[in-house]
């Protein structure tokens, strides 16, 4: 995508395949100020053969009268757009492509537009397809979009959006990667790749003897049963000052789930190979805020492993110790993704971080909540939560803020070692929460549960790539902070002091 100077008061001289117009919605014409007189002529000619009216959503003009371009599509919109209309606007464009068989497209930006950033980030969001294990593919010519614009003001979008935009297409194909190829490994020659790419990236990956030294036993369990060993990738960013703490977030990458001992029902099992969507995301964040040179720094770390049955796999009733010292009772091997989240977790919070964000696809409960919409939040600060929420809101990518009370602290209580790694009859993406806050203790923390947000399983592009929008968002914010205080709620914190 790129942009392209435009007078306005030539736009009918100007050729194009196809030339999208938009319209102010409930209008039959545009704001004087905006538009030249050769678009109004244009509206009030297919006013008069009724074509278009107050109730029109698009229209698509083939050899418009007076005008250059071979075709024009108007399509009605809000002046301030939000995600909704910015989705439907680059749908209405693709599809009209598909249609017509092209693969160019020209779009007006008109200065009376607002919301013009997420109308990019839509346009780049559905030019994104996956299809690199078919063999043949009927896949025509890449989309190619020109934005017109009678100044410079949206170039500062452009970028962030082409950023957002390679983040999350790295994110998405990686999670649509098949368990067989997206191994532990993968993950950490992708984190490697980042060091290559970018000189404000360098990567460590700690192998399993170095996590067995770390004393890591909860998040060893997990891939005991593989014949993949685990490992944790940890990327560094440096663009603030080196000394100034860095933000660090985690994300779940289990790169095929079949719920160990603790075995899964075989409908839908496919779709196990995306919970590593977390862990995904982290690469895509990564890369995307080294493209954009934020200001900040910033720790990613890929907590991976491949859960298996085998004769060393762990089992309901195991009892771990995890770095932190405490003790965990395996009730379900299916609550994996806990256990290497709670130790990488007390891992981060040994470098003295800002903060920590943890990002997984952690339990069925929490579609079962918020379904699609929205990704489940919880955290032991007020402020960061708060700021995590309003990112969602900014990017489109929502969350929504749920309690993690000491009531809900009971379920994981155990007879035998310090607490179970999973609760019964209890709300699953709540205990879930209340199980990682007792690894959080006193530093910073939010849990982003993106079990119905990150993919929706059945089509070719299945991943979305959220909350990469919203973690981006979030960073962007709070690259523009002076010295920002995050109080902890001392009832969210369990019972680690």
């Amino acid at each position: 995508m790129q942009t392209q100077h435009l007078n306005m008061a030539a736009v009918d001289n100007h050729s194009a395949e196809l030339l999208v117009i938009l319209v102010p919605a409930g209008q039959t014409g545009f704001p004087s100020q905006a538009y030249p007189a050769c678009l109004e002529t244009l509206i009030e000619h297919y006013k008069k053969m009724g074509d278009w009216h107050s109730e029109s959503k698009y229209l698509l003009c083939i050899n418009p009268p007076e005008f250059k371009a071979s075709r024009i599509l108007l399509v009605d919109t809000n002046m301030d757009i939000v995600k909704a209309d910015a989705k439907r606007i680059s749908n209405v464009v693709s599809d009209v492509l598909e249609q017509l068989n092209k693969a160019k497209a020209e779009i007006i930006m008109p200065p009376w537009l607002q919301g013009g950033e997420l109308l990019i980030q839509a346009l780049f969001h559905a030019s994104y397809k996956f299809s690199d294990y078919k063999t043949k593919t009927s896949r025509r010519e890449e989309i190619s979009v020109t934005l017109l614009v009678s100044d410079d003001s949206l170039d500062e979008s452009l970028d962030y959006a082409r950023a957002l935009h390679n983040g999350m297409s790295r994110t998405r194909d990686l999670a649509n990667m098949p368990g067989n190829l997206c191994t532990p490994g993968y993950f950490a020659e992708c984190a490697l790749a980042l060091d290559e790419q970018f000189a404000t990236i360098s990567t460590d990956v700690l192998d399993e003897a170095q996590l067995t030294e770390l004393g890591m036993g909860a998040y060893l369990a997990v891939g005991r049963g593989s014949v993949h060993p685990g490992c944790m990738p940890v990327i560094r960013y440096v663009g603030a000052e080196p000394e100034e703490p860095a933000i660090w977030v985690i994300g779940k990458g289990i790169t095929f789930d079949s719920g160990g001992i603790t075995l899964k029902k075989p409908p839908g099992m496919q779709s196990m190979i995306y919970d590593m969507c977390g862990g995904a995301s982290v690469i895509g964040l990564m890369a995307a805020v080294a493209e954009l040179k934020l200001p900040v720094n910033v720790t990613g770390v890929i907590a991976t492993a491949e859960n298996m049955p085998d004769g060393d796999a762990f089992r309901p009733g195991d009892i771990l110790t995890t770095m932190s010292g405490q003790t965990v009772e395996i009730i379900s091997t299916d609550a994996e993704g806990r256990l290497v989240l709670c130790d990488a977790i007390t891992y981060a919070k040994q470098h003295q971080p800002a903060l920590i964000i943890d990002v997984a696809t952690l339990t069925g409960a929490q579609i079962v909540s918020l379904g699609s919409h929205a990704s489940g939040l919880m955290g032991n600060s007020p402020q960061l939560n708060q700021a995590l929420q309003q990112a969602g809101d900014e990017s489109g990518d929502r969350a929504w803020t749920m309690p993690v009370w000491p009531d809900y602290q009971d379920a994981l209580d155990s007879p035998f070692a310090d607490m179970r790694n999973a609760g019964s009859q209890s709300p699953g993406m709540i205990t879930a929460g209340c199980y990682l806050a007792r690894f959080a203790g006193n530093t910073p923390w939010a849990h982003l549960d993106i079990a119905g947000t990150s993919f929706q399983y059945g089509t070719g592009n299945s991943a979305t790539g959220r909350p990469l929008p919203l973690l981006l968002q979030f960073l962007r914010n709070y690259s523009n902070l002076t010295a920002p205080q995050w109080s902890i709620n001392t009832d969210a914190r369990g019972f680690l002091p």
